[in-house]
């Protein structure tokens, strides 16, 4: 039996003459090598190879686009924050001292040399986070098939996802949400101000639409919940805003279910 996670995908497509010197030729590099797998011993083996690009191109209106996966990057910041996130007692019980300490240094590097290095992907297992859809409206969800399963996609602008982020913070911010989800939000707000207005931003359900009936896919309308429930908020009516979040969270904390079975 082989094992997989399913995950889904915040990507963001930079145009390429918004690439760094550095950037650029890593696009060159990857494009050379785009049909490997990933693998070796830092590779956990678990994701799809389809989800494993190094690179990701899409073309509108003539103009290229580009998504660097900088899988390397990401293993090693998933490595360290999965570390932190584990009693010390249990750590050893997943990684060896030398290989965490080489994980640090190789991270150091990485940033010490290329600065300007950001990652283009962010990645969530088996959900979609709610914040996720504060960048998106439902006018811009895509049912698509995807092999054996229909999956959404949204995509959008960078610039119109830094608008609605900031008007989403604007409404939220010194009410009654919590500050921990006002703070991730804030923090999807920092991660968007790193590229290029002009980029392009892609939510991919990916592997995560396994996990749904295809009229659960059909039904799914999580980005406008989200800013239903934003929007009563902003009226002062929190039962309105709560029903909406509820349908939103409960049929994502459905999926979230399965990360504690593995």
């Amino acid at each position: 039996m082989t094992a997989r996670l399913c995950c889904s995908y915040l990507r963001v497509y930079r145009p390429l003459e918004a690439l760094t010197e550095s950037e650029s030729a890593l696009v060159e590099r990857a494009r050379t090598t785009s049909r490997r797998r990933l693998s070796g011993r830092h590779s956990l083996g678990l994701l799809a190879p389809q989800e494993c690009r190094e690179l990701y191109e899409r073309v509108v209106d003539g103009q290229t686009f580009v998504c660097l996966g900088h899988n390397r990057l990401r293993t090693l910041l998933g490595l360290i924050s999965f570390e932190r996130s584990l009693p010390d007692a249990v750590v050893p019980l997943f990684f060896t001292q030398t290989e965490l300490s080489r994980a640090r240094a190789e991270l150091e590097k990485i940033q010490r040399t290329h600065p300007d290095v950001r990652p283009s992907v962010v990645q969530s297992v088996w959900h979609v986070p709610l914040r996720w859809f504060v960048c998106f409206e439902d006018a811009e969800r895509r049912i698509e098939q995807a092999g054996e399963h229909p999956t959404i996609r949204y995509e959008t602008t960078v610039s119109t996802a830094r608008r609605r982020v900031a008007d989403a913070l604007e409404t939220l911010t010194g009410g009654i949400v919590h500050p921990v989800i006002v703070g991730m939000i804030y923090e999807l707000k920092e991660w968007l101000a790193t590229f290029d207005p002009s980029s392009l931003l892609e939510l991919d359900y990916a592997s995560v639409a396994s996990l749904f009936d295809p009229d659960e896919i059909a039904d799914d309308h999580s980005s406008a919940d989200v800013w239903n429930a934003i929007r009563a908020l902003g009226e002062g009516d929190g039962m309105k805003a709560g029903l909406f979040y509820q349908r939103a969270n409960e049929r994502w904390g459905r999926a979230r279910q399965r990360e504690t079975f593995n």
